[in-house]
């Protein structure tokens, strides 16, 4: 009877275990207010390293199709990029995720040399 107690006990613990597995933050674009703060959050969450490759991804994805300085400086929408413009494009992804579309983004290339 006990043997079977502690069986059950076991297998509810592992089932409860793999229920709270850490899911990866993903980008809640339900309103600009949540997709700013979803991305905080996911900023906040990951390494240095990563951050930088995310910041990178989400740059690129905004300057998707944008191929000189004259057409960022000729519309407004483009001199303030953030997560908020590009929020449909990267709804529900994680960071992994994000930085996978902003490597297949085509449009300006962004080199990033690091300073140390």
């Amino acid at each position: 009877m006990k043997i079977r107690f502690f069986a059950v006990l076991i297998i509810s613990l592992l089932i409860a275990g793999i229920a709270c597995a850490k899911e990866p933050i993903r980008l809640d674009a339900s309103s600009d207010a949540a997709a700013e703060a979803s991305w905080e959050k996911m900023t906040e969450s990951v390494s240095a390293a990563k951050k930088q490759k995310l910041l990178l991804a989400m740059l690129q994805i905004n300057l998707a199709g944008v191929n000189s300085a004259y057409e960022v400086a000729g519309n407004p929408e483009l001199q303030s990029l953030g997560i908020v413009r590009i929020k449909d494009r990267v709804a529900g992804l994680s960071a992994d995720e994000i930085i996978e579309l902003g490597d297949r983004t085509s449009g300006a290339q962004v080199h990033v040399q690091s300073v140390q």
